[in-house]
């Protein structure tokens, strides 16, 4: 009898089990009176499946439940190649490499590595990809965040489509305070330097504009130019953060390519009848930028805040922080001195 009810309650617990989707652990027992040892805690798990239809089929996999981040896995490679994705397997870092013909995509995803790349930078989705039973598990988000197919979940069904979600954008503005051109770098730094600012990755897909509407190139942009840019609303939590730029348009074109810069804050102001003098530390814009400098004020100074209004010499106090552009011919004193062409007060 009592071997009866252990049977019946395990499967009732099993059963139990199987619609949360949970894990538990049996209670140790031991009969004493038969001389026998304390029994360690059995574990009884049972994971929830998820079927998976891809454009309306049915995956030959289904998903589940990670317990720990509460997010549905789902088979990278059987939905990637169904959606039309190439795969390539590193074995040496257990990771995936997506390519998808004739088109920019790109992604690469390594195992227990919470990190994805997004419109070239990294993100996270709150879940590492999971290797299980030789097949390679990522969130659903995966679909939706990083590829932007379109992902339903209903009840214990999810639906995977080729449809591509509205890519969600906004619009900002700034001044460009480093460009980055390289081969393994393509972006634009606005708003400070250092940590500060906002890092704008751009590709080949990226249209950037000048004030007339013509395209232009990356190399063609220069600091101090004010921008309005597109770009994605996924950011990254680094410092600075990251995101993608879709469109970068100059507010208005300047003749002047040479200028150098210091991000930072005014930490003297010195007027007399010759002018305003002040001094910045902070950060160097360029490799050749100080990261403190004294900067003659003249009438040809541009002097504005972030959103373009016009600021008065005698307006400028210590404590101020701002991004200084300046002409690179300076003197060798320490630190040196230099005329200030444009002054642009942050927030």
């Amino acid at each position: 009898m009592k071997k009866h009810l252990k049977k019946q309650a395990a499967a009732l617990l099993v059963s139990a089990l199987a619609v949360s989707g949970g894990a538990a652990y049996a209670a140790p027992s031991a009969d004493v009176s038969q001389g026998g040892d304390l029994q360690q805690a059995e574990v009884i798990s049972a994971i929830l499946n998820y079927s998976v239809t891809i454009n309306g089929k049915d995956a030959k996999n289904t998903g589940f439940m990670n317990q720990e981040s509460k997010q549905i896995m789902l088979p990278l490679r059987e939905i990637s190649e169904a959606l039309g994705y190439e795969i390539k397997w590193n074995a040496k870092e257990r990771s995936a490499e997506l390519t998808k013909q004739d088109t920019p995509v790109w992604t690469l995803v390594q195992t227990n590595k919470d990190q994805y790349n997004v419109n070239k930078m990294n993100v996270e989705l709150g879940s590492a990809p999971v290797n299980n039973l030789g097949n390679l598990y990522v969130p659903a988000k995966f679909f939706s965040d990083v590829l932007h197919h379109g992902v339903a979940v209903d009840g214990v069904r999810v639906s995977i489509t080729s449809e591509a979600e509205d890519v969600k954008t906004m619009t900002s503005s700034g001044v460009i305070t480093a460009v980055h051109n390289d081969a393994d770098r393509k972006a634009v730094h606005i708003n400070g330097a250092g940590t500060e600012g906002t890092i704008l990755n751009v590709d080949e897909n990226t249209v950037i504009l000048n004030a007339a509407g013509d395209k232009i190139e990356l190399k063609d942009l220069s600091l101090g130019l004010d921008i309005d840019v597109e770009h994605s609303l996924a950011m990254t939590m680094s410092l600075p953060g990251q995101t993608y730029a879709y469109e970068i348009k100059v507010k208005k074109d300047s003749e002047v390519k040479d200028w150098i810069g210091t991000s930072g804050t005014v930490t003297e102001v010195a007027s007399s009848d010759a002018g305003t003098k002040i001094t910045v530390k902070g950060f160097g814009m360029t490799e050749t930028s100080p990261e403190e400098v004294v900067l003659n004020l003249s009438p040809e100074t541009i002097i504005v805040d972030q959103d373009g209004k016009e600021v008065k010499a005698s307006e400028l106090k210590k404590e101020d922080k701002l991004l200084a552009f300046y002409s690179p011919v300076l003197t060798k004193s320490l630190p040196p001195i230099g005329n200030a062409s444009k002054l642009v007060l942050v927030k």
